[in-house]
Formats: C-alpha cells, sequence, structure tokens
C-alpha cells in the first residue's frame, strides 16, 4: 500500500471500529522496546470458525520468530474460546512469507481453492437419458429433510474433507447463512422420485458488489454420484441465477478430480487460485 495512503485508511478502520462495523478484538500485535513489530488479524465467523490472516511483521533477524510466535498465540486464544476451525486464505497479495509463518506457527497448507467462473447463458444441456431431480426450496417444513440431505452430501466428499464430522449441522447452516445475503429460495434440495436415496442440494448467494452469482455449496449424496446428476444439479443452479446474474461463480478443492471436470466440461473456467490454510482446534 503506498505509504501516502495509510494515514488515511488507517483512520476510516479505527472510525469504522467505534461505529461498531468491524471488529478488532482480534487483533494481535507484537511489541519489542515499546514499538510495534507485527501484527496478525482474526475474525471470527459464523458456525464456530475463525478467519485468520497472515502476520505481517517487520524485516529483522527475528521476523520469523515473531511471525510465528503470533500466530501460535492467536490459534491459542481461539481454541479457548470454543472455536472449531481456524482457516487462512493466502493469494497473490499475501506476504511471501505468508505460507511459511502460518504453517510454522500450526495452520498447515491442506490444499488450494480454485475459484471458476463462466456466463449464465446460454443453459447447461443434460443428455435425456440422465434422470432429473425435483427440487425444493428451504423453509420451515422442508428444514428437517434439508438437514438430513446436507448430512449426506458431505459422507465421502472430495471437497475439504478434513471438515467432514468437524463441526455439527447447526454450526454448517449457520456458516452457510453467513456467507452471503442469505435468501430461502436460492437453498433447494433435490431427490429423484423413483430413488429416494439420490439426493442433491444447491446453495446460492448473490454477489452484487461482482454484479454475480455464487454456488456457495452443491453437494450430491453418495447414491447420486458417477450418474450425471452433478451435471443436473449444476444445469439447475445456472437456471437459477440467469434472470438475476450473467455470471455463476463458483470454488472447487484442487483435490476433488470430478468436480473440476464436471466444471471445465460445463464452461467454467478458473479465475484465481487461493492456498488453503486450516487447523481443527481441539476444545
Amino acid at each position: 500500500m503506498p505509504e501516502v495512503l495509510r494515514p488515511r485508511l488507517v483512520a476510516d478502520a479505527m472510525a469504522e471500529a467505534e461505529q461498531g462495523a468491524i471488529d478488532l478484538s482480534g487483533l494481535w500485535v507484537a511489541v519489542k522496546k515499546a514499538r510495534i513489530v507485527g501484527t496478525l488479524l482474526t475474525h471470527a465467523l459464523a458456525g464456530r470458525a475463525v478467519a485468520v490472516w497472515a502476520p505481517e511483521v517487520v524485516p529483522a533477524w527475528s521476523r520469523r520468530t515473531v511471525a510465528v510466535s503470533l500466530v501460535r498465540a492467536a490459534l491459542a486464544d481461539v481454541t479457548r474460546k470454543g472455536f472449531r476451525v481456524a482457516q487462512a486464505l493466502v493469494d497473490r497479495t499475501s506476504p511471501r512469507s505468508a505460507r511459511g509463518d502460518l504453517s510454522g506457527g500450526g495452520l498447515p497448507r491442506v490444499t488450494q481453492l480454485i475459484y471458476m467462473a463462466r456466463p449464465t447463458a446460454p443453459s447447461l444441456p443434460v443428455p435425456a437419458s440422465v434422470p432429473r431431480f425435483l427440487w425444493q426450496s428451504y423453509g420451515p417444513e422442508t428444514d428437517a429433510e434439508f438437514r438430513r440431505v446436507l448430512d449426506t452430501t458431505y459422507h465421502g466428499s472430495l471437497d475439504m474433507p478434513e471438515l467432514e464430522g468437524v463441526r455439527s449441522l447447526d454450526d454448517v447452516i449457520a456458516a452457510h447463512r453467513a456467507g452471503g445475503r442469505f435468501d430461502p429460495t436460492r437453498w433447494r434440495i433435490g431427490h429423484l422420485p423413483d430413488d429416494p436415496a439420490a439426493t442433491a442440494i444447491v446453495l446460492l448467494t448473490a454477489q452484487a458488489e461482482r454484479g454475480s452469482w455464487e454456488v456457495a455449496y452443491l453437494g450430491l449424496s453418495p447414491a447420486s454420484r458417477g450418474r450425471g446428476l452433478g451435471r443436473v444439479a449444476l444445469s439447475y443452479a445456472l437456471e437459477l441465477a440467469r434472470p438475476h446474474a450473467p455470471r455463476l461463480e463458483l470454488a472447487v478443492d484442487a483435490r476433488n478430480t470430478p468436480a473440476f471436470r464436471l466444471y471445465r466440461r460445463a464452461g467454467f473456467h478458473p479465475f484465481d487460485r487461493r492456498s488453503v490454510h486450516l487447523r481443527v482446534l481441539s476444545p
């Protein structure tokens, strides 16, 4: 950040903190001889998760020690406070030392997220031989079924398998609700009429600042996988988004090769990549 811009940005951040617009209670600093030599920001997320930003430390012979100590102190604190998951995303805007500092402090790199997008038009054709889901919106009357289907889609998932069983369904749903402007009509569960075990779930959110919609989550039950039903669910997501946004975005775990191939064949193209550092916190 250019030095001439920093004082104004700092003043704006402090004003927002005083107004309650941002929370700086998770801002850690390292002090040496009455001088701040390092900082690290954590931010509580819904669903007992916490976001961690890579530490920023002034260049010195002890820089790595300070950075690692900041990460360890922050992780110990959020563990005591009852958080279950700590995560950090590292992209091209992060410090060069980010990966090593986070890993050294106890937040190892587990994978890479690939961010992809395609226009919502044209539609995504599905072979006539593939069955179609019957879809329902989320609501009080479908809450129990929604939870059941959501739970089954996590079984054996290749997207962030480290998180399977770590948090309760209440935590997971709270995290999804907070991921964008919640609209229950954009949360759908799908069933195959003649196959009760074959289910799917699609959670969509609007990203107004980017003029797009996002697939926050797309999951298939084990009985739905390998049958072309992922393309059916993705085609349905495009139909829902098309009247409202010209672009649909999503993110996929780089280890989830079947999903990545599905998205590429459906016309999605990568536009960003971020390393994921993750730690499951033990009470």
